[in-house]
């Protein structure tokens, strides 16, 4: 991209830009009314508030700059004062920082040593920046500027925005397509200039793969770039340009064809094992010894992995490109996908995008049966992606096309637990609780009780959410065997689940697994609800009371389906002697609901809700 940024400024001095807006402000020059600001009068919630957000873009030098202006009302905006910002090139930056202090306008400003610049590619780099001395009353700026339009610009954010103004001038030297999202209209729309005023803050919704996705925005991609008589260069006029850009970029195209450091491991894979399933395995958990960096990435981190291989350290892309060029060696027919994460956003099917991008995973066709791989995760097997991935559609890139493919999974999230518990005199319940996790749910927990120190630390932290429980004995299975289902046993002694009143005794049977509050609280959801991938859990109790009770009352048995079978909520409890035996099956078999379909999603939890509060009553006899 330097090669080009230098032609075009040569060549720039031909042409003269005649476009002027005045900007909305000017750094450094702040209201007083903005520090005395106790609350947003739209937004009385808003922890910040985007005061300006003001981008230029200059049609002769092709420099952008951008003006951001924050104001902190409650200290949960203060996380607003670490920012990150992507560029297409090296930036310039300054910040400042404003407070009242007895009642004088006090400056802080932005230095060197709190700006981090953080080269991702040739192409693309991530400014961080800690602003000083921010408190709740804080007001500031932040200034920066690089070359070439930016990758998006956000009209609207997850706090409400007063005045966004995005002015692109017009240049002979770039084409570039833009693409509109949101469901915010804007304030003004002109042909270079387009302004959101007063913008609502987007409030996050549980199951959501990226707000981002959902908010008033423009992303951009460049078309090409032309100096007159020098050079022409296309970038994303298709997949297929996209996928040559790639193919030759010396930190993607040109790694994926250097393998030679894995011959060796190849063959000892080759010579080791027999089937292709056992290969394929093997090349796999070979790979993930190179210790991911929690980097996600579309390119390598150097134009050769050998020395990555060595070091055992790297990026996804790194670790990916690695498990691809084995998989080839070996004799696999592999290609890359390459795609955006949850967290980035979907990408466009009807535009072709290259700033969208931001990782890359592996196809492998073993045996007629399409393998979708990523190594950068330990505990994962090898057939299932990690979440982070399951984000609709990737292009995967052969040799003369590209083609989309379904990033989706064929595990889910499915767990069972088998409680077998008495009642006692004192109104507790005693016994054991046996815990079978798989797939998604075993590598969820695997993840979380590897964060602990000990065992004992586990313990106290999973007796923190299950109020009343105190744990006796604990023993775990299958740990280490992430191709086997994680099993728990432990021995329960559970109070605070029956109440006493009068004679009566009242039990609520769900303990510590009762839904109480819906995830889906607003009436109109515009955004799909996406749980990934599918759950399943099933929940088994059996209770034994004394001679001495007799059942007074129980739930009515419940079955729910959702439309078209996506989901389902099987709840009923039997007695027989002084034996209580509960069934609480519930299953989501869809991980994507679209808008029109979540008022009934939402009654679906609330029936769940009404059933799960229903006690069951016995008596004395």
């Amino acid at each position: 991209m330097k090669r080009y940024i230098f032609t075009l400024l040569a060549a720039s001095t031909f042409y003269l830009s005649v476009f002027s807006q005045k900007p909305p402000m000017k750094f450094g020059k702040i209201d007083r009314s903005d520090l005395e600001m106790q609350y947003y009068e739209l937004d009385s919630s808003a922890s910040a508030v985007i005061l300006c957000d003001y981008g230029h873009f200059n049609g002769n030098t092709l420099e952008f700059t951008r003006l951001l202006r924050i104001k902190i009302l409650k200290k949960e905006g203060l996380s607003w004062a670490d920012k990150v910002f992507p560029t297409v090139s090296k930036s310039n930056i300054r910040g400042m920082t404003y407070n009242l202090d007895n009642d004088e306008i006090v400056e802080e400003k932005l230095k060197p040593p709190s700006i981090y610049e953080e080269k991702v590619s040739d192409d693309y780099y991530r400014m961080r920046v800690a602003m000083p001395n921010v408190k709740v009353g804080s007001v500031f700026d932040i200034e920066f500027s690089h070359f070439f339009i930016p990758a998006e610009w956000d009209f609207q954010n997850t706090i409400p925005v007063k005045w966004s103004e995005l002015v692109l001038e017009p240049t002979p030297y770039l084409s570039f397509k833009k693409n509109f999202f949101g469901y915010e209209g804007l304030y003004i729309s002109e042909d270079n200039r387009w302004i959101g005023k007063d913008m609502p803050a987007l409030k996050e919704e549980p199951y959501v793969n990226s707000i981002y996705n959902y908010i008033t925005k423009f992303e951009f991609d460049i078309l090409d770039i032309h100096a007159p008589g020098l050079f022409f260069q296309s970038f994303t006029t298709s997949w297929d340009a996209v996928a040559k850009f790639l193919k030759d970029n010396s930190q993607f195209g040109a790694v994926i064809s250097n393998s030679m450091y894995l011959n060796s491991i190849a063959q000892e894979i080759k010579e080791d094992y027999t089937t292709d399933q056992e290969r394929l395995k093997a090349a796999y958990e070979h790979i993930k010894s190179v210790k991911w960096n929690e980097n996600e990435a579309l390119y390598a981190s150097s134009s050769s992995l050998g020395y990555v291989y060595k070091k055992q350290i790297g990026n996804s892309s790194d670790i990916n490109i690695m498990l691809m060029q084995l998989l080839k060696i070996i004799g696999f027919e592999t290609y890359p996908v390459i795609m955006s994460t949850r967290s980035n956003g979907i990408l466009s099917p009807i535009s072709p995008s290259l700033q969208k991008l931001n990782y890359m995973i592996v196809y492998a066709n073993v045996n007629e049966k399409p393998y979708l791989l990523d190594a950068t995760e330990e505990l994962l097997p090898y057939y299932l992606l990690p979440k982070r991935c399951l984000n609709w559609q990737g292009r995967l890139i052969k040799e003369d096309n590209t083609m989309w493919i379904e990033l989706n999974t064929p595990g889910q999230e499915k767990e069972s637990m088998e409680y077998d518990l008495t009642l006692q005199e004192d109104m507790s319940l005693k016994g054991t609780l046996r815990c079978e996790r798989f797939e998604y749910a075993a590598f969820d927990f695997r993840k979380k009780y590897k964060e602990f120190n000990s065992h004992n630390e586990f313990l106290e932290d999973m007796v923190k959410s299950m109020p009343g429980t105190t744990i006796i004995n604990s023993r775990l299975e299958k740990l280490d065997s992430i191709y086997f289902p994680v099993v728990e046993n432990y021995e329960v002694v559970i109070k605070n689940q029956i109440d006493v009143i009068d004679n009566e005794v009242y039990l609520r049977p769900m303990l510590c697994h009762q839904i109480k509050e819906n995830p889906f609280k607003i009436e109109e959801r515009k955004y799909p609800v996406d749980f990934a991938y599918p759950i399943d859990r099933t929940i088994l109790l059996k209770i034994l009371i004394p001679n001495k009770y007799e059942v007074l009352n129980k739930p009515a048995p419940t079955s729910i389906k959702l439309p078209e079978n996506s989901g389902s909520f099987l709840y009923s409890i039997t007695n027989f002697g002084n034996a209580i035996q509960i069934v609480c099956k519930f299953s989501i078999k869809k991980s994507l609901f679209l808008p029109d379909e979540y008022v009934i999603l939402k009654e679906f939890y609330n029936q769940i809700i009404k059933k799960h509060s229903e006690p069951i009553i016995f008596t004395k006899i």
